[in-house]
């Protein structure tokens, strides 16, 4: 009888809760995570786990923008030159630009006022308001029907087509039962400004569904996992090398964002310096009247 007890254990395994593979488990959430977030906002990561656009006050862009329309290829090129002088790299300030200087000059010139253009004025697609809709329609699915009909849109947006992302749409379609006992859980955010939230719970419960365990186990794994010593990411060698105490990380991918985050915003105010410094540059420059007449001379003759 003990052999025969003693099969069966080893047979059936330990009781209790199965070990769950925190590495596939994190990979399904940052996916569904990317794709809840493109569907709502037209990006796969939200603002703040993206590249600041600006450090700019709004005052400062307004005041570049229309310094930079004001200027002329000619007068952004010797500008650009005059930057380089700054950094002691010795420059031709006289020598006049020819097409290609100008070609490259009102290109880099033509971004710059589109980009603080959109920094003052951010404009929001058609499409992504589209799938803003989607998203919406989404959480007030109520039946099998409603969700399989509103992953069908979802599907079909060309940026879901451009980044490959069709799928996501088809799991939750495949896995309706569960996506729809998820939002009637007492525990999925209900309130007006979590947004955020619904997100998260709803990529960590998708994230558990697909390897093969419960969503409410995908949110509570995820949601209470360690990122200090100990937890299932924590990095203590890199190869066959210890890593020093300071340099010991967890590498899940919240944390790699959170990283790469803070590198971006370090790197983010010199270069908000550095264009500040061109505007002031620029803002005192003006190409002489040669270089255009230069310029003018060659049309009339192409002419």
């Amino acid at each position: 009888m003990a052999l025969i007890g003693t099969l069966w254990h080893e047979f059936m395994g330990t009781r209790g809760p199965k070990p769950v593979d925190y590495g596939l488990l994190s990979v399904w959430e940052f996916e569904f995570y990317k794709a809840f977030h493109l569907l709502r906002d037209g990006y796969a990561l939200p603002a703040g786990q993206r590249p600041p656009v600006s450090g700019l006050s709004r005052s400062e862009a307004s005041s570049f923008l229309a310094m930079l329309k004001r200027m002329s290829d000619e007068d952004y090129y010797l500008a650009t030159r005059k930057l380089t002088a700054e950094f002691d790299r010795h420059v031709n300030l006289e020598r006049p630009p020819i097409s290609v200087d100008r070609l490259w000059a009102e290109s880099q010139r033509n971004e710059e006022i589109l980009w603080l253009e959109r920094l003052l004025k951010p404009q929001r697609p058609k499409a992504e308001i589209a799938g803003m809709k989607i998203w919406r329609d989404l959480l007030r699915a109520n039946t099998y029907a409603d969700v399989r009909k509103v992953c069908g849109r979802w599907s079909r947006l060309p940026a879901v087509l451009r980044a490959g992302l069709t799928p996501f749409p088809d799991h939750v379609r495949t896995n309706a039962a569960q996506f729809l006992a998820m939002k009637r859980n007492k525990r999925f955010p209900k309130s007006a400004y979590g947004d955020d939230s619904r997100i998260e719970f709803l990529a960590r419960g998708m994230a558990g569904i697909m390897v093969n365990v419960s969503p409410l186990t995908g949110v509570e794994r995820l949601r209470n996992m360690k990122h200090s010593p100990g937890g299932p990411f924590w990095t203590e060698r890199e190869g066959n090398q210890p890593l020093p105490r300071d340099r010991q990380r967890c590498d899940c991918w919240r944390c790699n964002i959170k990283r790469g985050n803070e590198l971006t915003k370090s790197l983010q105010g010199p270069f908000d310096d550095g264009f500040r410094v061109f505007m002031q540059i620029a803002a005192e420059t003006k190409a002489p009247k040669e270089w255009k007449n230069r310029l003018l001379r060659w049309v009339l003759r192409k002419a």
